[in-house]
């Protein structure tokens, strides 16, 4: 609540400097390749993975092998989010030219390598955090961890606060407070990795067990992000060639909004449940796994579907007051709200699927959430091409956000399907055990 509150107050701020112009265009589309870096190496994918094998060390182990471990994956991450940022540097231009926004002019292009580059110190910074938000997570202690989300925006908000006192700084102002923000993020929660007694140590063996544990589900993991990620680079190429030019800062500003439910109902439940499912797959405790699973996914559809109503009907005039300010016009509000309306339809499924997919990697199986996100990437990709095709005017912008509510609700049926297939063998399994 409190990091989507302080969300809509930058949010705010940045609309009314900003509007929806080149600028604000080009810093929304600098953002996709550091986040696609960092969800590469680090992010969910590190998270989905670490996560299980921590808790399994940690219970069969010991502390020791367990920090050991966690100072293992924290030194091969460092290296490798390095070299990774380096190749990203030198391939910023191309990429941006030439895959993510090619329908953008010259200038604009110009605007968006250089605010690229900026941030690409970003996946480094939260890579490392990454690996003390899932120790943490892991010892089930999510307080630092859901304030450090909170903190992010404050480091932001210094940049735009930065650009508001000296004007000539314009967007490379919110474009550095990225960089403080991601600072912030890992800074707060060092004491609480403190307090569970850390033990760092500078460990390099690249054929430890629990190393090739972690890489074996990080593997698919990586894969099944890299095909997410794709899927906000797609949409942004396909966008800057829409007519209206501000279509990609209307449909950041509606993803924002449509995202407060997504984390509240969605990652804020199934970040702490992660660690019960594994523990309870660990245990081999089947049945309560699946009346566990049923229970979060239940409670959270049961908000969820009243948020998707709410943001449909109520989303246009929440636009107009909070963000229809300074360079933030009418225009703006209506082309937000129309976006809005297309994410909202596939809110519930989002919320369905984050569950069934972390009852998969507390199962030690990411094979099954790599070839139901390969199937929505598809499924994404064929809507797009048929709602462009349908959709004209200015309601255009509602294919993007159409195609990725559609592949969320196909992907979602396919995901709990196939979970519930899983869990019934199971189920069976455990009943026959003595």
């Amino acid at each position: 609540l409190a990091s989507r509150g302080l969300g809509v107050v930058r949010q705010s701020v940045f609309n009314a400097l900003f509007g929806t112009d080149a600028a604000a265009n080009a810093y929304y589309a600098a953002f996709r390749l550091p986040d696609f870096l960092f969800n590469l190496v680090a992010g969910g994918a590190l998270t989905h993975a670490f996560v299980p094998v921590f808790v399994s060390f940690d219970k069969d182990r010991g502390r020791q092998a367990a920090w050991r471990l966690a100072s293992l994956i924290f030194n091969v991450l460092f290296v490798c989010l390095t070299a990774v940022v380096l190749v990203g540097e030198f391939l910023a231009p191309a990429f941006v030219s030439h895959m993510l926004v090619p329908g953008y002019s010259a200038p604009e292009q110009v605007l968006t390598t250089s605010l690229t580059r900026i941030m690409l110190a970003q996946p480094l910074i939260l890579g490392l955090g990454t690996i003390i938000t899932s120790a943490l997570s892991s010892k089930r202690q999510f307080l630092l961890p859901a304030l450090s989300i909170a903190v992010y925006n404050f480091g932001m908000i210094a940049g735009l606060i930065a650009t508001l006192i000296y004007r000539p700084l314009g967007i490379y102002g919110p474009t550095y407070g990225v960089l403080l923000a991601a600072l912030c993020q890992v800074v707060v929660q060092l004491p609480g990795l403190v307090k569970q007694g850390v033990r760092y140590s500078f460990v390099w063996d690249l054929k430890d067990a629990g190393l090739r544990q972690v890489l074996r589900l990080l593997g698919p993991n990586v894969i099944i992000v890299v095909i997410g990620s794709s899927s906000f680079i797609v949409d942004t190429a396909f966008t800057s060639y829409l007519p209206d030019l501000a279509s990609l800062a209307a449909q950041h500003n509606a993803y924002m909004l449509y995202y407060v439910p997504v984390a509240l109902l969605s990652q804020a439940i199934s970040q702490p449940a992660l660690p019960q499912f594994s523990s309870l797959a660990a245990q081999g405790s089947y049945l309560r796994l699946r009346r566990l699973i049923l229970k979060v996914t239940g409670a959270s559809l049961l908000l969820g579907i009243p948020a998707t109503l709410g943001l449909c009907l109520l989303g246009e005039p929440v636009i107009r007051l909070i963000f229809q300010h300074g360079a933030f016009d009418e225009h703006s509000t209506t082309l937000t709200s129309l976006a809005l309306i297309g994410y909202s339809v596939g809110l519930p499924a989002l919320i369905a699927s984050e569950m069934f997919a972390r009852a998969f990697f507390a199962l030690k199986d990411a094979r099954v959430p790599l070839f139901t996100t390969s199937f929505n990437f598809v499924i994404h990709i064929g809507l797009i091409f048929s709602l462009l095709a349908f959709f004209t005017g200015q309601n255009t912008i509602l294919a993007i956000p159409l195609a990725t509510s559609g592949s969320a609700t196909a992907e979602c049926l396919l995901l709990g399907s196939l979970l519930y297939f899983r869990l019934r063998k199971k189920v069976k399994s455990e009943m026959r055990t003595p």
